[in-house]
């Protein structure tokens, strides 16, 4: 199916952002459009309709902003609202999997399937014990999330032709134009969580969110120090995990919380090997807009013991030259899910 020409909307905590591409082949896209818009609250967290009008006011402002003319729109939902889980189907034609994908939803979804809609990723073609299976995964989304989503762009006056999750839309963004096959571990250092998903070829096998994010950074230097959060912030971005930088005191303010983050890491990695027999990925990519946390990928490589690197989503595409001023003037590598998104191609 080809696709009508269109942006990825990425509705996080704190930021809107937008990207639009030009898609020329399986390794060349031009970056088009990019930009970003603060916001009070995410696309979730919007309840009455007035949070919802107002979302939809910023996505129109950042889209007029980024002089993005189409109105159809690719977004992603975040990981901790929806489900996910690799299964195994039978080698069925598409239209005849429908019974199948039900019933393994009804034996893992903890809401019932009739609440959510249903889709699935295919994998892998594999044979056990003789039967020819589809090896996919399951893609649980609430259907009150998805017409909260639906409704917010409406109301923006565009029109929404796929919602996707945040990790496919992230799959796309860190595999395009980079060879290997290898499964690597991406970390999606967020606000108020950490999102992290394990990528082989070019989809996610397996995903995990942990409830702990940068803003619990903040807080513990905010406590350690008696600042204001928008100072204690500062100081973060400034000088994060870094041990000879101020002495050393913002690291140790932000080391038990740094802990916990790899305490969850490691049990998510134990639970990756026990579960889906899969070795430990060779390589981390870090994404988000924590990835921007001073020393944040040595402490993973230090404490993982796996090579951990800040990943730029921008670096692989070639820039429109009406836009290379205002990609100067931006940190990029928060916008993995956006040009994720825009990467889209069926």
């Amino acid at each position: 199916m080809n696709l009508p020409e269109f942006f990825g909307l990425d509705i996080g905590n704190h930021t809107i952002k937008v990207a639009r591409t030009s898609v020329k082949g399986p390794d060349d896209a031009v970056l088009e459009a990019i930009g970003s818009i603060d916001t009070e609250f995410s696309a979730v967290a919007a309840e009455d309709d007035n949070s919802k009008q107002i979302l939809a006011d910023k996505i129109k402002q950042i889209r007029d902003a980024a002089r993005i003319s189409s109105k159809y729109v690719v977004a992603a939902m975040p990981e901790a609202s929806i489900f996910t889980r690799l299964i195994l189907l039978p080698d069925l034609p598409e239209d005849q999997l429908e019974q199948s994908l039900f019933y393994e939803a009804k034996q893992y979804l903890p809401i019932p399937p009739s609440d959510v809609q249903l889709d699935y990723i295919p994998i892998a073609r594999k044979n056990v014990e003789g039967r020819n299976l589809i090896q996919a995964l399951l893609v649980a989304a609430p259907k009150t999330v998805v017409n909260k989503y639906m409704e917010i762009i409406s109301k923006a006056g565009l029109e929404l032709i796929a919602l996707e999750t945040e990790t496919m839309a992230t799959a796309r963004s860190i595999t395009f134009n980079r060879p290997g096959s290898d499964s690597v571990l991406v970390i999606d250092f967020g606000a108020n969580g950490t999102d992290l998903s394990v990528i082989k070829g070019k989809f996610p096998i397996f995903s995990q969110s942990l409830g702990t994010g940068s803003d619990e950074l903040t807080k513990a230097i905010s406590a350690e120090f008696g600042l204001q959060y928008s100072q204690a912030e500062q100081y973060k971005r400034a000088y994060g995990l870094v041990p000879d930088q101020a002495d050393g005191k913002i690291a140790a303010a932000l080391a038990p919380v740094m802990q916990i983050i790899i305490n969850e890491i490691n049990k998510t990695l134990n639970y990756f090997r026990a579960h889906l027999q899969e070795s430990t990925p060779k390589q981390i990519y870090v994404v988000g807009d924590g990835a921007k946390l001073p020393g944040l990928a040595q402490y993973l490589s230090t404490n993982l013991g796996i090579q951990a690197e800040v990943t730029d989503p921008v670096a692989g595409l070639k820039i429109a030259g009406k836009i290379k001023s205002d990609v100067a003037q931006l940190s990029t590598v928060g916008f993995t899910v956006s040009v994720g998104l825009a990467l889209k191609t069926q």
